[in-house]
C-alpha cells in the first residue's frame, strides 16, 4: 500500500553511500529480478537509484515465499520507495541489503512524497546555452522551406519544453535529462564540419536533417523517475514517428517541395544505416551517408566515454559494451 512521507527531500544519494552505514531514504526502482530461493528462505533483487547513480538492492526474506512475493509484486519500475537497510559490499561493489529479520523494509511512496528531479540525472552542460547554439545553426539554413520547417519545431514552446527534458537513450549513452538535446547539437556540429570537408554535400538539407532526425525520441520515452519506452516506441520506433511528425509539419507549409520532402524523409528513415539497426532504408544519398556515420560515431564515442567515466576503482575488468552488444576493453590512463 502506498504511503505518504512528510519529508519530501532526499538526504542520502547513491554517490555518498558508505559501506557499513545504515541507509533510510528514497530511491527510484530501475529494474526488478523475481524472487528466488536461498538457504534461509526467499530473496529478490532490485536496481534502485537517484540522479547520482544506481545501486543494487537485495531483500533477504524469510521462509514464507508468498510473503516475499507479495512485497516484490507491489513494486514497479519507476516507483519511488523508502528504503531501510544497510550498505554492504559484494564482489567489490556496494549494494543495499535489507533483511526481514532485522526489520528492514521497503515502502512505496505516493507521487507527492518525493521530488522527481532527485531521481533522474541531468546533463552537466547548460541547457539554455545548447538551445541557443541549436538556434544559431538553424538560422544558418538558407533554404526558406527548410528554415521554415525547422522553425516550426524550435518555436513551439510545448515541443521544446519536452525536447529539452528528453533523454537520448534508456541505458547506452546520453541517458539523462537533456541528453537528446546534447546528442542532437553534437550531431549538428559534426555535420556542419563535414560539409566543410565535403563541399559536395547539400548543407541546408544535411543540417536540417541533423536537427530533426531524432525528434521522434520526444515521443519515444516517458521520463519520470526512470526512462521507459512508450507504446508508440515499442510498436513503431522513433525514426518512423519522426518522419510522420515531419511530414505532418510539411503539410502546413504551402508549396513545400515534394522532392525536398522526399529527400528529407529518406535521410530520417535511413539514419540508423543498417536494417538490423532499425533502418527502413539503407542510406542512398550523400547526405544520408553523412548523417548515418556522424550519428554512429557520436553514439559510439559518447557511449565509450560515458562508460569510462562510470567505472569505479573496484572495477577490475574494464569492459565497455557497445550498442550492438560487442564487449571491448577500456584502457584507463
Amino acid at each position: 500500500m502506498a504511503e505518504r512521507s512528510d519529508n519530501v527531500k532526499k538526504k542520502m544519494y547513491v554517490e555518498g553511500l558508505v559501506e557499513g552505514r545504515e541507509v533510510k531514504d528514497k530511491f527510484a526502482v530501475r529494474s526488478r529480478t523475481p524472487p528466488k530461493e536461498y538457504a534461509r528462505g526467499w530473496y529478490f533483487r532490485l536496481m534502485v537509484g537517484d540522479r547520482t547513480g544506481d545501486i543494487s538492492l537485495v531483500y533477504w526474506g524469510g521462509t514464507e515465499e508468498e510473503a516475499v512475493r507479495s512485497i516484490y509484486d507491489r513494486l514497479k519500475v519507476g516507483d519511488v520507495v523508502e528504503v531501510s537497510g544497510m550498505v554492504s559490499s559484494y564482489k567489490g561493489h556496494l549494494q543495499i541489503t535489507l533483511n526481514e529479520e532485522q526489520f528492514h523494509g521497503l515502502v512505496v511512496l505516493d507521487d507527492d512524497a518525493y521530488e522527481s528531479e532527485d531521481y533522474m540525472p541531468v546533463t552537466s552542460k547548460n541547457i539554455d546555452q545548447m538551445v541557443a547554439e541549436l538556434f544559431t545553426y538553424a538560422e544558418s539554413i538558407v533554404n526558406e522551406e527548410l528554415c521554415q520547417l525547422v522553425s516550426i519545431f524550435l518555436e513551439d514552446e510545448d515541443f521544446m519544453s519536452a525536447f529539452k527534458r528528453a533523454p537520448y537513450s534508456k541505458t547506452f549513452c546520453n541517458n539523462y535529462i537533456g541528453g537528446l538535446l546534447e546528442h542532437t547539437l553534437d550531431d549538428v556540429k559534426m555535420c556542419a564540419y563535414t560539409c566543410e570537408v565535403y563541399p559536395e554535400l547539400e548543407r541546408d538539407l544535411l543540417i536540417t536533417a541533423a536537427i530533426l532526425h531524432d525528434f521522434g525520441k520526444v515521443y519515444e520515452y516517458e521520463t519520470t523517475t526512470s526512462i521507459e519506452l512508450t507504446r508508440e516506441a515499442n510498436l513503431i520506433g522513433h525514426t518512423v514517428i519522426c518522419e510522420r511528425v515531419i511530414r505532418d509539419k510539411i503539410g502546413s507549409i504551402p508549396g513545400f517541395s515534394e522532392e525536398l520532402s522526399l529527400k528529407l524523409s529518406h535521410i530520417i528513415l535511413s539514419h540508423h544505416g543498417d536494417y538490423e539497426w532499425g533502418s527502413a532504408r539503407s542510406p542512398r544519398m550523400e547526405e544520408a551517408v553523412a548523417l548515418h556515420h556522424v550519428d554512429l560515431l557520436n553514439v559510439r564515442l559518447r557511449g565509450f566515454i560515458q562508460a569510462k567515466e562510470e567505472l569505479s576503482e573496484e572495477d577490475s575488468e574494464m569492459i565497455y559494451v557497445s550498442k550492438d552488444g560487442v564487449q571491448r576493453p577500456i584502457f584507463t590512463r
